[in-house]
């Protein structure tokens, strides 16, 4: 168990990445291949501003992006930033239903990751 646990802990920044980065690879692969199924969570207020199509298709490319970034790139901790300003965005737009939990969990994994990856300039 001990092992498991020291396991863990070396490789926790990336099992924090990974569980931000995933649904958001998800949902934005998701949007790309199937918008059919994406669109309905789309606002309708949206559609003051641009097509909901359009919107998506945006939607979907930052998605990918930042989980890419996320898992690869400089800057991880803006990204896990976006991502955290993602999920506000679908709590307060979107509103509460029955997998608010998740957005919950993972708007705070976001913030997590983001604290754990600033670095503090010298």
């Amino acid at each position: 168990m001990v092992k498991l646990i020291d396991i863990i802990k070396r490789y926790e920044i990336w099992l924090l990445r990974g569980a931000v980065a995933f649904p958001m690879l998800w949902a934005g692969i998701g949007g790309l291949v199937n918008p059919a199924n994406w669109i309905g969570f789309v606002p309708q207020f949206v559609e003051s501003f641009v097509d909901k199509e359009v919107f998506l298709l945006a939607h979907s490319i930052l998605l990918i992006g930042s989980a890419v970034l996320i898992l690869t790139g400089p800057w991880r901790w803006f990204f896990a930033l976006v991502a955290l300003g993602n999920l506000g965005g679908i709590l307060i737009f979107y509103g509460l239903d029955d997998i608010t939990f998740r957005d919950v969990g993972l708007a705070l994994v976001a913030l997590v990751l983001s604290v754990r990856e600033y670095k503090v300039p010298e």
